[in-house]
């Protein structure tokens, strides 16, 4: 089993606000790099952090939210299209409520 240690970042904070710091070894080959103060990490597909562009997040949010949208309306699901727009689109922007303004 191996892991991607190369989409690995770490980020220290200290008082709510990234902090610089050393790199972590890991071994002699491999160590995991710091994130940048101004570069947003990506959680669950969604960027995060002080270094995010909320007009670009929404963008692309919206594109997606429409797309599953659209996907849902071909399907032949005659009276259940509602509950499914419920249960697969709506989710998905509701964990962005709190992070993109």
């Amino acid at each position: 089993m191996e892991f991607g240690l190369d989409k690995c970042a770490t980020a220290v904070l200290k008082h709510s606000s990234l902090t610089k710091s050393h790199n972590i070894s890991v071994n002699n080959r491999t160590a995991i790099s710091n994130l940048a103060l101004d570069e947003p990490y990506k959680y669950l597909g969604i960027e995060e952090g002080d270094g995010i562009d909320n007009n670009q997040m929404k963008d692309k949010l919206m594109k997606e939210y429409y797309h599953r949208i659209q996907q849902l309306i071909k399907t032949e699901l005659n009276l259940n299209k509602i509950t499914g727009i419920n249960m697969l689109a709506v989710p998905f922007l509701v964990y962005t409520f709190v992070i993109v303004n």
